[in-house]
């Protein structure tokens, strides 16, 4: 049986002259006095303190009668800090099951209309409702929206096809009619599968739902991985002799590769022979003449997906098949930390059950959800599952995508103000520091201003959960501590009302200031990032789940947001999820039960969204999935007693079984060091049958040099080959030039005995909370970081542990 740990509630008294200036003019002593310790707030909530602005507390008297005169002694350089230019950058009917504290699907007849679902002020929004309760696949949308909002904006491209792309729902309707046919006229039809290897934008979409609407499934790969992995899932998906890709530099790529290990062509072959047909996304400045010569020399026809699309006629009426909610609609093939990619198959059903979920299930909705007009912007890779299916989900609103790029990404939040965003924690986590690093080089009086509303508004965050019963407890907090914190929220919220005009308005600009909420997947959010949103009141929902569920088969609520590191929320629509006991296995007897809520055990989930299994693998599916229809996540988490949210701790097979016996989960460990630490980027513990944990921890250049550590000069080279290798796109001859380069200086900083005992320093205050095996007693310095382009990270973001592990075994 796995323990948890017992966890420590942090500190929150308030005791510094500015401070209690402050509070004597907005309260009574009275109620000054309350001012102590929230019930079971955990250390992440508070250590961005440390690691973004360093300490909170300041000298000397500031009221809040000074305020008045505060935008009065900021110079021009303190408005560059603090406002600077640009700023920071389900359908189913549930059955009658008794459910769990930890299940969130009930089973019986259909429940009434939940009127807070019905619009009283836009039939549209209505009509989207009924549409997404009643429609058979993915493609199906396009028709029943051309219908309802025919000329409203569906996609928006402006940078990544050769020509700009902005097409209305009546539009996109005809064009993926169109392109269709294309694949019709190939041969696509129910049980032919379909290569798409290409990164996102809007030819992406036009392409996977032509392929399905003809009654095909896609099996999709971004074009920036390996070219044997590409080689690989085109022979094992079954191709039928086409290949969606990117464009002429993928076709490069691929023949180079093929030439290299004695191959024909490109390359791609499987049971039905060489690829016949290469359909590119973009043609990328090449001419007709120059794809018609590289057509020859590769002997594959080669067309342009626009060119062939404009030429065709839409297919429509009785030439469409017939599809349902059980037909394959995509395989997905998974980048994996280890081994081969497995195809995971998932159905329009699988896929569907996403567009129903409701952000804030207790809010009329129109006021909180994605309602017709909005704007998403798409950054990440479209074959990712959660992007994927975040694009279906706004689609089917009404609301439209506008895709960009890292390189516009600034630019575009500006001009498009969007009101969704889904990004993966490396994202969120270059803002921050972006932000912080604007903050640390302003003014004595900028810098106090920002200390101070952090100190206030960290108050407030982490009482105003108390004040809503959002604690990390094994039990709610009682009736008189929500109302000692609801009072300290509303005491403070003059201060930070300031705050939030002087300071954190200006971040909430940069995201574009319209923002309804930003979601996070793909990988944990760090605690730190959690406090950092929090405080600038930019609204983050962490989405969990797997490219098995569709992805999403937990995540938290606008209206009970649990913020706090590790926490997922609770269970998604229709969806069962259990907290179960890692050794004991289903049986023909019975499945798993549920380990009592606090206890921490593997997370198993069922729904309508779990996958039908990986393709032409029914090993691996039967190991995945039981007899019971529980899909094993190899997550280990536990259920909070006191919210019923699901909180995240490891990964099983990630567990460090010590040469005590004791086993330990590195995850909230090293979550806990990068909240400590503004020197650590990323940091993974290692020790597997070794006496203590030794971290393995990659340096921050713009960090060394604010610490002193190294001259400016030397920063700012080793902060740019930092920032080329995390390239998802860099090649291997830049990764291996800039990581050489960071390498050398990290031997020279390995040998600094002050550098390594300020690191051990934060490492020992991080773990403070932590049982005694589960203290760091060795440190291992690099400035290489984990990234796709050296092969320790997945194209979702998560650490490849093992590879990692090798990579540095002999320094070890």
């Amino acid at each position: 049986m796995i323990n948890r740990r017992e966890e420590k509630g942090a500190s929150l008294s308030v005791s510094t002259p500015k401070m209690l200036s402050l509070f004597f003019i907005l309260v009574s002593s009275s109620l000054t006095s309350a001012f102590v310790t929230p019930l079971s707030s955990s250390k992440s909530s508070l250590s961005l303190q440390k690691r973004s602005f360093g300490d909170v507390s300041a000298s000397g008297s500031f009221g809040l009668l000074h305020m008045a005169t505060v935008e009065e002694e900021m110079d021009t350089n303190d408005e560059a800090v603090l406002f600077g230019e640009g700023g920071a950058v389900s359908s189913r009917t549930p059955s009658a099951r008794k459910s769990s504290p930890s299940v969130s699907r009930t089973e019986g007849t259909a429940p009434a209309l939940n009127t807070l679902d019905h619009s009283n002020t836009d039939p549209l929004i209505n009509k989207l409702r009924t549409m997404r309760n009643n429609v058979q696949s993915c493609p199906a949308i396009w028709s029943q929206l051309a219908k309802d909002c025919p000329n409203l904006r569906a996609l928006y491209d402006a940078h990544l096809c050769d020509e700009k792309v902005d097409y209305t729902f009546k539009q996109m309707n005809e064009i993926v009619q169109k392109s269709a046919r294309v694949f019709h006229d190939l041969g696509v039809t129910k049980g032919v599968n379909v290569a798409i290897l290409g990164e996102n934008s809007a030819q992406w979409l036009v392409a996977d739902h032509g392929i399905q609407l003809a009654g095909g499934a896609s099996a999709v790969r971004g074009a920036d991985a390996p070219a044997e992995e590409l080689r690989y899932i085109y022979e094992h998906s079954d191709s039928k002799n086409i290949a969606v890709l990117q464009g002429p530099r993928l076709l490069q790529k691929l023949a180079k590769d093929a030439e290299a290990n004695s191959l024909t062509g490109l390359g791609l072959k499987n049971e039905y022979g060489s690829v016949k047909t290469i359909l590119l996304m973009h043609r990328e400045k090449k001419s007709d003449d120059d794809l018609a010569a590289m057509s020859s020399d590769l002997g594959v026809t080669i067309r342009v997906l626009a060119d062939v699309i404009n030429a065709a006629s839409p297919l429509e009426g009785d030439s469409l098949p017939t599809l349902t909610r059980d037909d394959l609609a995509t395989i997905v093939y998974t980048s994996g930390t280890t081994g081969r990619p497995k195809g995971v198959m998932l159905t329009h059903g699988n896929l569907l059950h996403q567009i129903n979920h409701r952000i804030y299930p207790t809010v009329q909705f129109e006021d909180a959800e994605p309602i017709p007009g909005d704007v998403m912007l798409s950054l990440l890779p479209v074959w990712h599952i959660t992007e994927r299916t975040f694009e279906l989900w706004i689609l089917s609103r009404g609301s439209s995508v506008v895709y960009t790029s890292i390189r516009h990404f600034k630019n575009d939040l500006a001009k498009h103000q969007p009101q969704w965003m889904v990004l993966v924690p490396r994202v969120l986590e270059k803002v921050a520091m972006g932000v912080q690093d604007k903050f640390a080089s302003g003014s004595a009086v900028a810098k106090t201003l920002v200390k101070l509303f952090t100190k206030t508004g960290t108050i407030r965050d982490v009482h105003r959960k108390v004040s809503q019963g959002l604690v990390v407890s094994d039990k709610k907090p009682s009736s008189l501590s929500k109302l000692k914190s609801k009072l300290i929220v509303t005491a403070l919220a003059p201060i930070n009302a300031v705050g939030n005009k002087l300071v954190w308005s200006k971040v909430q600009n940069g995201f574009g200031g319209k923002q309804k909420a930003i979601i996070s997947g793909g990988s944990a959010l760090a605690g730190a990032l959690e406090s950092f949103y929090e405080l600038c009141s930019i609204k983050i929902m962490v989405g969990y789940g797997l490219t098995e569920c569709s992805p999403l088969i937990a995540f938290r609520r606008g209206d009970e947001n649990l913020v706090t590191a590790g926490c997922v929320g609770k269970a998604t629509s229709d969806t069962e999820l259990r907290v179960v006991n890692p050794e004991i296995q289903a049986s023909d007897e019975s499945d798993r039960k549920a380990l009592p809520d606090g206890e921490v055990g593997v997370v198993i989930a069922r729904g309508p969204q779990v996958m039908k299994g990986y393709y032409k693998n029914p090993e691996a599916t039967a190991k995945a999935i039981d007899q019971y229809g529980w899909f094993d996540t190899g997550d280990l988490g536990r259920i909070n007693p006191a919210t019923g949210d699901l909180i995240l701790t490891g990964r099983c097979k990630d567990t460090i079984v010590l040469s005590n016996g004791e086993n330990i989960e590195p995850s909230p460990i090293e979550d806990a060091i990068l909240s400590e630490s503004s020197l650590i980027e990323q940091v993974m513990l290692i020790g597997q049958d070794g006496r203590s944990l030794t971290a393995i921890a990659v340096l921050t250049p713009n960090e060394l040099v604010n610490a002193g550590y190294i001259d400016a000069g030397e920063g700012k080279r080793l902060q740019k080959a930092n920032e080329k290798v995390n390239l998802p796109n860099c090649s291997e001859e830049e990764c291996g030039v800039a990581s050489d380069l960071l390498n050398e200086a990290a031997k020279k900083l390995r040998n600094n005995a002050s550098l390594n005992k300020a690191v051990l320093a934060d490492m020992k205050e991080a773990t403070k909370p932590f049982r005694a095996w589960e203290q760091v007693s060795n440190v291992y310095l690099t400035l290489e970081p984990f990234a796709m382009a050296n092969g320790l990270l997945t194209q979702s973001y998560k650490v490849k542990r093992d590879f990692v592990v090798k990579r540095y075994e002999d320094e070890l």
